[in-house]
């Protein structure tokens, strides 16, 4: 009966720990996923911003495609109101990430 109450308790504190641990990777987890959103934004936002001011300069010579990356022309279109703040309200909603 002693053996089965220590191998009870022995399981217990295993499971705790467990539990503990996942705990500590779900939160590692939406922290990470949080800079990789940001991170991402980023990303967009510099690559509106790069085709905004290659519209806006007619005398650059445009990049070429095969220099893009393929998914560079499924970002945010660049607005053409606002040269001073080429960014301001646009939001990409192309990706899949909730």
């Amino acid at each position: 009966m002693q053996l089965e109450e220590e191998q009870k308790a022995h399981l217990e504190h295993a499971l705790a720990w467990l539990r503990r641990e996942l705990s500590e990777m779900q939160l590692q987890d939406q922290r990470l996923r949080e800079k990789l959103l940001q991170l991402h934004a980023g990303m967009q936002d510099l690559k509106a911003e790069c085709a905004y001011w290659e519209q806006s300069d007619p005398s650059r010579e445009p990049v070429s495609t095969r220099a893009r990356s393929s998914s560079e022309d499924m970002g945010v279109p660049a607005p053409t109101d606002s040269p001073t703040s080429p960014l301001k309200g646009e939001t990409s909603r192309r990706n899949s990430v909730p």
